[in-house]
């Protein structure tokens, strides 16, 4: 029996794996740092603060995973870029991983970010593009991916690396801007937004969870960039928000000043994801807005 543990299992990608991972015959355990309502009887909930060190090891004695997804950090919308929480999550994972493979772990899927690149270069290849984080997180994240690349190959574990771009989708925190365009013009307000013509790649969150899930259930090993390798200016994702919420002229460009340094593409080439780990997305971006709306206009009826 597959047997993995989850972190980050209530976060916006981590609780849309559980499923999948069940359908792929895996036996699911998860973590949550809290009392969690427990939607399913095919998984089974712990409750652990990661962050207390001295509890990691007896959590991985416990369950005895062979496989292992990793989604936990700090992703506080307005904070997470340069919050020492960041160095609290790179000695946390480095605790799970080492605690992982002592009790018996054969196969690891960590979360990565696109920001680990050099973002300048626009169009990012994982052997290509060089890294060159500009954030706390970023740094924190591409520290964590070197050193867990060399246990790896001293440890006989396998291990996989995804680096998400943009996603979107139910459960996303409502100060991201989709679910702020969103949710202003369900509420019939105008929505202030920068130019738009900021390039970026978008991934919908149900084919996010299947990347990771099809990624962990491969062998290809490193990095692997988890997108859609479609390019949208955020000024055509808000036209077409407004489109199908029905709404006219609530979009107000160039209300939002952006970073003199800001990007001006951020796109993936995912030829690993499709051809290495044989992954191709269900949801374009129209079919992903429309569960993304309806989500939204349903959580405005309970």
């Amino acid at each position: 029996m597959k047997k993995v543990l989850v972190t980050g299992a209530t976060g916006f990608v981590g609780r849309w794996t559980l499923n999948k991972l069940i359908e792929k015959g895996y036996e699911v355990h998860a973590i949550s740092s809290k009392k969690h309502k427990n939607n399913s009887k095919f998984v089974y909930w712990h409750i652990c603060d990661l962050l207390e060190l001295s509890k990691i090891d007896k959590l991985f004695k416990e369950i005895k995973p062979t496989h292992l997804l990793h989604f936990a950090w700090y992703t506080e919308p307005a904070e997470y870029k340069n919050s020492n929480g960041n160095l609290s999550w790179v000695q946390s994972s480095i605790e799970i991983i080492k605690a992982f493979k002592k009790n018996g772990g054969k196969r690891a899927v960590i979360a990565g970010t696109c920001f680990e690149y050099d973002l300048e270069y626009g169009y990012l290849i994982e052997n290509l593009t060089p890294s060159q984080p500009n954030t706390l997180y970023g740094i924190c994240k591409l520290g964590l991916q070197k050193i867990l690349k060399d246990f790896s190959k001293k440890n006989d574990l396998s291990l996989a690396w995804g680096r998400i771009f943009y996603i979107y989708g139910p459960f996303e925190n409502s100060a991201r801007i989709i679910p702020y365009v969103i949710n202003s013009l369900l509420d019939e307000k105008k929505a202030l937004c920068s130019h738009g013509n900021q390039i970026r790649d978008y991934l919908y969150i149900e084919d996010a969870a299947s990347a990771f899930v099809n990624l962990l259930d491969s062998k290809v090993e490193g990095i692997v960039n988890i997108g859609s390798g479609q390019a949208y200016k955020l000024k055509e994702i808000f036209a077409l928000i407004e489109e199908k919420i029905g709404g006219k002229n609530m979009i107000e460009l160039g209300k939002l000043e952006t970073a003199l340094n800001e990007p001006h593409i951020i796109l993936a080439d995912i030829d690993r994801l499709n051809n290495e780990v044989r992954w191709k997305a269900q949801h374009d971006l129209s079919t992903g807005l429309d569960k993304t709306i309806s989500w939204w206009r349903e959580r405005r009826e309970v």
